[in-house]
């Protein structure tokens, strides 16, 4: 066999590398983008009522939630009272991370429900 049949099949299977390749890494991106969307799509909004009396308050509740994993972004209302949390995260989850902080804790709303079932 002569030099051009070697240098076409390295072509070839240069050719059949590249293919295969770009196969591969087009599936891994084609799963990422699902995962994403999946992760999406999950997002939740949570909202508490966190007694916070001062600015030091604030600062605590933000270094836990910004810790926390699957928290995309909070804001915290120290006039309201008020923790908003944004994330693939679970309710529960996110209540007893805060409370973590020492402050009392609840799901916004819940002591007026309280209140109406009395």
């Amino acid at each position: 066999m002569g030099e051009k049949g070697r240098r076409r099949r390295r072509r070839n299977r240069i050719n059949s590398l590249s293919i295969s390749l770009s196969f591969i890494l087009a599936t891994v991106v084609l799963k990422r983008l699902h995962h994403q969307e999946e992760r999406r799509d999950m997002s939740q909004t949570v909202v508490l009522k966190v007694a916070m009396p001062c600015e030091g308050c604030v600062g605590a509740v933000k270094r836990v939630l910004g810790k926390m994993q699957g928290v995309e972004s909070f804001d915290v209302d120290l006039k309201e009272q008020k923790v908003t949390v944004k994330g693939n995260v679970e309710p529960e989850a996110v209540l007893q991370t805060v409370s973590k902080t020492g402050k009392k804790t609840s799901f916004w709303g819940a002591d007026e429900a309280e209140t109406a079932k009395a």
